[in-house]
């Protein structure tokens, strides 16, 4: 009986899934039961073309497999992580099939007998939404975020960098910390280019940090304190003995497509043997805050914090200047704003959030206890409606084949 109850549920599917929930729709009981027609294995899928930050778009192929043997229209989700394809299509060993897209759900006429085919899509690239590079006298360094909306394999990306330094080191942040990549990740860099490759995401932020070239410094200083925490040996460019102090960097550039709150920070070094008060001074194209003064103990530093915002701005380049003066020597920092048109983003899928539990004493715990009791029996009653739903179905078919059997007499 249960082989055979087994076997008619594989053969006849919408058959069984039409008989339970027909049954639980008479009873009143809200009764389902899924079929499974299709799956994709998303892990196994092939790209067919390669992966390049701001390349071209990807072509991607995904193995499916059919349950049953019929012929079918199939409505199911588009593969996850993968949302934001387009240009969907069936290829059923040569038999090419358009499918048809509403929102998140994919359709198709599905020919079950194939049963291993490929659903094949494109999907844009991956595309670096922030680029922010600092330049200055004793170090280079630039952070790019990279964003996609699809889980692609594979990654490469080639980016400009300064040629005035060396020793180029690529790190990976995550929750704020660095983890150096440079090997894993294939790092290389020659003609002002940076290239590295062989890492999955959806969205990453990477940052290439690299000190200047030896034959460049001109000298190296030491500077520490309990204002700067202290940071060793610093080489210096351009640096003379007379030299009361420095900030770095001297160049800030930000790439963008982001509408809102932006964060840079510059580092003033006091070189001379005395305290020192040092007065700032900005330009208001799009920096809007910050601090107008600080006093530093002699041959220590501080970090400042450089308060943007780009609400507003139309897409183009911007450059604001801030002034850092000691009596009469006065260091001038750059800051170039490079706002790109925003990229229409999918849109986004509210979180589900979890509500949290409720205390509950008294006559509310009796209450939920009464509630609970109720589910567990209705609980019940809906799983037995399914055994003898699937036992009756049996017996249709049992009944089908005995009346179809042929009785030999000798």
């Amino acid at each position: 009986m249960l082989l055979l109850l087994a076997s008619s549920t594989l053969l006849f599917p919408s058959m069984t899934n039409s008989i339970i929930t027909g049954l639980a729709s008479i009873i009143g009981l809200p009764v389902t039961l899924n079929i499974t027609h299709v799956s994709f294995d998303t892990g196994n899928r092939e790209q067919l073309d390669p992966v390049i930050v701001n390349g071209n778009n990807i072509t991607i192929r995904i193995p499916v497999t059919y349950y049953d043997n019929i012929t079918m229209n199939i409505t199911t989700n588009k593969p996850t992580g993968f949302e934001c394809g387009y240009d969907w299509y069936i290829n059923e060993s040569g038999n090419i099939k358009s499918v048809i897209v509403n929102g998140t759900n994919i359709s198709w006429e599905a020919d079950k007998s194939v049963k291993n085919t490929y659903l094949y899509f494109e999907a844009p690239p991956p595309l670096i939404i922030s680029e922010v590079t600092y330049t200055g006298d004793s170090y280079y360094e630039k952070t790019i975020t990279i964003s996609s909306c699809c889980a692609l394999i594979n990654v490469s990306v080639n980016v400009s960098v300064s040629e005035d330094y060396e020793d180029y080191t690529l790190y990976l942040i995550e929750n704020n910390t660095l983890i150096n990549k440079t090997g894993e990740y294939h790092l290389q860099v020659s003609n002002g280019r940076a290239t590295f490759y062989s890492f999955n995401l959806s969205n990453k932020t990477f940052r290439i940090q690299a000190t200047p070239n030896a034959t460049l410094v001109e000298r190296v200083i030491r500077v520490g304190g309990g204002g700067g925490g202290g940071r060793g040996g610093i080489p210096m460019l351009n640096y003379t003995p007379t030299q009361p102090f420095f900030v770095e960097p001297n160049y800030i550039s930000i790439i963008t497509s982001a509408q809102g709150p932006l964060k840079a920070n510059i580092t003033i070094y006091n070189l001379r043997g005395e305290e020192k008060t040092f007065n700032i001074s900005f330009t208001t194209n799009f920096i809007y805050d910050m601090r107008s003064s600080i006093t530093l103990p002699h041959k220590d530093f501080a970090e400042i914090p450089i308060y943007m915002d780009t609400t507003g701005l139309e897409p183009g380049d911007y450059t604001d200047y801030v002034y850092v003066r000691s009596g009469d020597t006065e260091e001038r920092v750059t800051v170039n704003l490079e706002l790109l048109e925003a990229e229409e983003e999918a849109e986004e899928k509210t979180p589900v959030q979890e509500q949290p539990k409720q205390i509950i004493i008294g006559e509310e715990k009796e209450q939920v206890t009464r509630e609970m009791g109720v589910k567990k029996k209705s609980a019940m009653l809906t799983l037995l409606l399914v055994i003898s739903s699937l036992l009756l179905l049996a017996g249709v078919v049992f009944l089908y084949l005995r009346k179809k059997t042929k009785i030999i007499r000798y």
